[in-house]
């Protein structure tokens, strides 16, 4: 028997893209067992129009703390032997689970694996494969992760400038002996706009990564005077 995956999409004021990215969640040719929608303290309508999208959608609403505090909520309430997170405003292709899955189940030595994506611009229309920049997409948007490996690292932690948590999530699989693929394939597409989680020119947000760098070298540390 294949198997299941749940859909973990955190989202904070995204009623302009969260329908299209559930979509595409919809579409794919390998239903999810479960697709939830962790709503992070919205202003906007974001939980109206996920909830809006069907029965089979559940949306979890919280207090404001972040994408890791909000994937971790997902992570919690996930049943699937496999979960995948989508960032609320990329789109998937609608084979990328099937690939995944398959793939996952090939590689039992494997705890996870993420896709290739490509780019567009926020405003323009989502454009096939071969129309955008192309790149390893070690992104939230792509990973499909072995439930019981994702229960082994726990929760997501939050950084400032909300920059960081999956680095710092991965960073710890890694340290667990985690081993993760990436496939030579572009299965979603990533929309690029001003203040989003993929916006990293403001140098203040920067600071996350600092953070998930120092505590990594602090755990190095810390295992090797323990020999």
């Amino acid at each position: 028997m294949p198997p299941t995956y749940s859909v973990i999409i955190p989202a904070y004021n995204a009623q302009a893209y969260i329908g299209e990215a559930l979509e595409s969640v919809l579409s794919q040719t390998v239903a999810p067992a479960q697709v939830i929608v962790v709503d992070d303290g919205s202003t906007d309508r974001t939980a109206e129009v996920a909830a809006a999208m069907g029965a089979g959608i559940t949306v979890i609403t919280k207090e404001n703390g972040g994408p890791g505090s909000a994937t971790t909520a997902g992570f919690t309430a996930a049943t699937g032997d496999l979960v995948a997170t989508l960032d609320s405003d990329d789109i998937w292709l609608p084979q990328k689970m099937e690939r995944q899955i398959a793939f996952l189940s090939q590689r039992p030595e494997l705890m996870a694996v993420f896709t290739k994506g490509e780019t567009f611009q926020d405003g323009e229309s989502a454009q096939p494969p071969g129309a955008g920049g192309q790149l390893d997409l070690w992104t939230r948007t792509t990973m499909v992760y072995r439930a019981d490996g994702m229960r082994a690292i726990g929760g997501m932690r939050d950084f400032p400038g909300n920059l960081g948590e999956l680095i710092d999530w991965l960073g710890r699989g890694r340290e667990l002996g985690h081993r993760l693929h990436m496939l030579d394939v572009v299965l979603a597409l990533r929309r690029l706009r001003s203040g989003s989680l993929s916006d990293t020119r403001e140098r203040e947000r920067m600071r996350g990564y600092l953070v998930v760098a120092r505590d990594a070298l602090a755990r190095r540390k810390q295992r090797e005077s323990e020999g």
